[in-house]
């Protein structure tokens, strides 16, 4: 799979295999609560499987100000 890091910069890994999203948040070690993940503009829950060939974009969902 394919994981987009979309802020604060732009940044991309591959990852192979499935997995849930609960399980690649831990594998790359980012917070479900301070990020949101998104296939296909639609957003996923932490139980959702990701398949290798999905594209999936995370955005952080803290912001400053």
């Amino acid at each position: 799979m394919r994981v987009v890091f979309r802020a604060p910069h732009k940044k991309e890994i591959e990852i192979e295999g499935e997995m849930t999203l609960q399980q690649l948040a831990k594998k790359l070690n980012f917070s479900l609560e301070s990020h949101l993940v998104v296939r296909n503009g639609r957003m996923l829950t932490p139980d959702e499987v990701i398949r290798e060939e999905d594209v999936v974009e995370v955005f952080s969902a803290v912001s400053g100000g």
